[in-house]
């Protein structure tokens, strides 16, 4: 009994070094940990002035996590519909006009 259970946990601990394996050889592991290694290191030590703005952050709007955007639309449209007025829409654009006979 004790050779099955001895052989169990040898092919158990191959499984487990093979699945390590796998995902240490996959490109979008070591992507996800560069992408947390570069946060901590931003928090903790601040960014560094020298260094080259990443993709996206040219263009991204410097108070876009004070403006709220759609969270904010949303919680305020929660807020009135449980106060029992909720914001009416606006009637959808009418086609173009026929000319009178």
């Amino acid at each position: 009994m004790v050779f099955w259970m001895n052989a169990l946990i040898r092919v158990l601990y191959a499984t487990e070094d093979y699945i390590v394996g796998q995902i240490l050889r996959s490109p979008g592991f070591h992507h996800a940990v560069r992408r947390i290694h570069r946060r901590v290191q931003d928090h903790k030590y601040g960014r560094d002035p020298n260094e080259p703005l990443r993709p996206g952050e040219a263009t991204e709007l410097g108070g876009s996590k004070d403006n709220g955007g759609f969270m904010k639309h949303f919680l305020e449209e929660l807020r009135n519909q449980a106060r029992g007025r909720p914001t009416d829409v606006p009637p959808p654009p009418r086609g173009p006009q026929q000319p009178r006979k």
